[in-house]
């Protein structure tokens, strides 16, 4: 879970986690420190803000259907960023 948060806000990464999750960052920082584990609620809010990617974190071997949620949300944002790119060209 430390790895991924860092590697999604490698700078300020408690002040940024806790704009993404609207969990206070002194709590985040926290848990960098390893001090302590995210609670239930604080855990949703994480998978709220980071989805799939980020709850297949919690899990050694991530379920099948866990697998597939995360390869489609990737779909969906390479597609998303496809068409932004295609709006581009078209303007040139």
């Amino acid at each position: 879970m430390i790895a991924f948060l860092r590697r999604q806000h490698p700078i300020k990464t408690a002040d940024n986690v806790a704009a993404d999750s609207g969990v206070p960052a002194g709590t985040v920082q926290k848990w960098l420190d390893r001090g302590s584990a995210p609670s239930v609620v604080h855990f949703a809010r994480l998978v709220s803000a980071y989805g799939p990617d980020f709850l297949a974190t919690a899990f050694t071997s991530p379920p099948a259907w866990l697998d597939q949620a995360r390869r489609d949300e990737r779909a969906a944002t390479l597609k998303a960023e496809i068409a932004a790119r295609e709006a581009m060209l078209a303007r040139l």
